[in-house]
């Protein structure tokens, strides 16, 4: 019987001032808590605030060419909890995982083209013949989405394994980073193959948000791109500001955040229940009526209107959490990757560390943790439920991927 830990990870954060001290914290943390091995990988995150390629430098003075992937965030997450202003570092060190990076370019020019690209550009590196995943960090601000999994899912295939958040830039919505192999790009799209072993490997996935439809729909009868111009005939905003009264209209565009759209997805509904994927409005022309998206709600869709109170998103987390540890099957978790996005944050607000909180105690307190508050979230709604197994774009949701490691 196997009694030693064939997976091994740990996280570390900094948020001192010097970009190249803050690196070293992080990656110090980390690999100390790897006890004397060497990681294979790792993944980081980090503010705005900081001077990337010195940030980079601090962590591989730790490391060496470890490789890396990563980017900017709207917030930091790890085994700490959330952080602002901060680095966060994960390491990983196993006998049972291999791990290819990639990297694809110019995501704002052609956004499906850059995820067939960088796709490609691992599945060049060599496969290892067993089960997989890929993370993928991409521009946050690179453009539509859905064009993004098109482009992954045309190289990978509709079923394959696919999770991600669009990172962030502290909630500016200007231009993001992505780190890779100790390098600062803008305008790419970052990934990272995980190849496991499936006699002592199991992936475990949740994705939830806590928002529930207020019960009215309509239809998308003109878009452009991530851009929606009308709903039922009307001017997209106008219905909206019809939805929302006067008072909440007002505060157009933070408002998107509390009621977001959920685009309904035929091939997911059954009865009589609507599934849905949410599209949270980033900004709105006042002159033109329209609004514009962070991934596209095609002209014929069905659209409801969300909302959520700070309870039920904390409540969604939860429920994420189990649901990826539902999909280990018994397998001990030994790391997990959350992307949550930046409207929860904003909405739950001084509650913020409660949704961190939630999924910890689901895990286990002592159970790595990395990620970020994101600018979208990639994952299927039900990895174990066929038909319901492909990866989707999300906003307003926490998307969870675990790794366990089977004893027998």
């Amino acid at each position: 019987m196997k009694t030693n830990p064939g997976i091994h990870a740990a996280t570390g954060s900094s948020d001192l001032p010097d970009s190249f001290e803050a690196g070293v914290s992080a990656a110090s943390e980390a690999l100390s808590g790897l006890s004397g091995r060497t990681p294979q990988v790792l993944m980081v995150f980090g503010a705005m605030r900081f001077d990337h390629r010195d940030l980079l430098k601090g962590v591989m003075s730790i490391f060496g060419t470890v490789p890396i992937v990563g980017g900017t965030t709207a917030g930091e997450i790890s085994t700490a909890g959330y952080s602002t202003g901060s680095v966060v570092v994960m390491a990983i060190a196993s006998d049972y995982l291999q791990f290819v990076p990639g990297i694809g370019h110019n995501m704002s020019s052609d956004e499906r083209a850059c995820a067939v690209y960088m796709a490609s550009d691992i599945l060049s590196k060599g496969s290892f013949g067993q089960e997989a995943a890929l993370l993928v960090f991409p521009n946050g601000m690179g453009g539509d989405g859905l064009r993004v999994l098109d482009g992954l899912h045309s190289v990978l295939g509709p079923g394959f394994e696919i999770l991600g958040g669009y990172l962030g830039d502290d909630e500016r919505f200007q231009s993001t980073f992505q780190y890779y192999n100790g390098m600062v790009y803008r305008d790419a799209i970052v990934g990272l193959m995980i190849y496991y072993r499936m006699d002592c490997v199991r992936t475990g996935i949740g994705v939830r948000s806590g928002f529930e439809s207020i019960g009215n729909s309509f239809v998308c009868t003109a878009s452009e791109g991530n851009i929606v111009r009308e709903f039922d005939h009307v001017r997209a905003l106008d219905l909206y500001k019809d939805f929302l009264g006067e008072e909440r209209s007002a505060r157009l565009p933070g408002v998107c955040l509390e009621y977001p759209f959920g685009l309904i997805d035929p091939e997911l509904s059954t009865d009589g229940s609507d599934m849905f994927q949410l599209r949270c409005g980033l900004s709105v022309d006042h002159a033109k009526g329209t609004i514009s998206l962070a991934a596209s709600i095609p002209s014929g869709s069905s659209v409801t209107l969300t909302t959520a109170s700070r309870g039920d998103i904390i409540q969604g987390a939860r429920m994420a959490a189990e649901q990826a540890l539902a999909g280990l099957s018994g397998a001990i978790p030994r790391l997990v990757v959350m992307f949550s996005c930046v409207g929860r944050k904003l909405v739950l607000g001084r509650r913020i560390q409660e949704e961190v909180a939630a999924i910890k105690e689901c895990f286990g307190e002592k159970v790595p943790l990395i990620g970020f508050y994101t600018y979208g979230e990639i994952g299927p709604v039900n990895k174990m439920k066929p038909g319901y197994d492909m990866a989707k774009f999300h906003n307003e949701t926490v998307v969870l991927w675990v790794i366990g490691e089977e004893y027998s």
